[in-house]
């Protein structure tokens, strides 16, 4: 059987230094809890996102309870439904193409910035 998130999931990596710090800061953002925070390492992860390890390492995830799944910058902008403001980055998101160079974006600071695994 399927696990579903009963509440918004974010699936991330915690090797990751720039994933934990965006971590951090969602914390403090999300002052009612409403965000599950998962690390990729948590063996409920890959049930939960119904993708294996290998995948879960190339972009952060966000589980829903409707049972879909984001990922990359598409998680990102999911979660702005979550948070205080979010309602902001999400309209600009949301504009002809945003997402798509959002998507970009990800990809680069991920290659730059994410964990270099041997």
């Amino acid at each position: 059987m399927l696990e579903q998130a009963r509440r918004p999931t974010l699936i991330y990596d915690a090797d990751c230094a720039f994933c934990r710090r965006w971590v951090g800061r969602l914390k403090r953002w999300d002052r009612s809890d409403a965000i599950e925070l998962l690390p990729l390492t948590d063996p409920r992860a890959a049930a939960l996102a119904s993708r294996d390890l290998t995948v879960l390492r190339q972009a952060v995830h966000l589980a829903l309870p409707d049972g879909s799944v984001l990922a990359g910058a598409a998680a990102a902008r999911g979660l702005c439904a979550f948070v205080p403001f979010g309602w902001i980055p999400r309209g600009i998101l949301g504009l002809p193409g945003a997402l798509r160079i959002a998507e970009r974006l990800y990809r680069w600071i991920a290659r730059t910035w994410g964990p270099v695994r041997g």
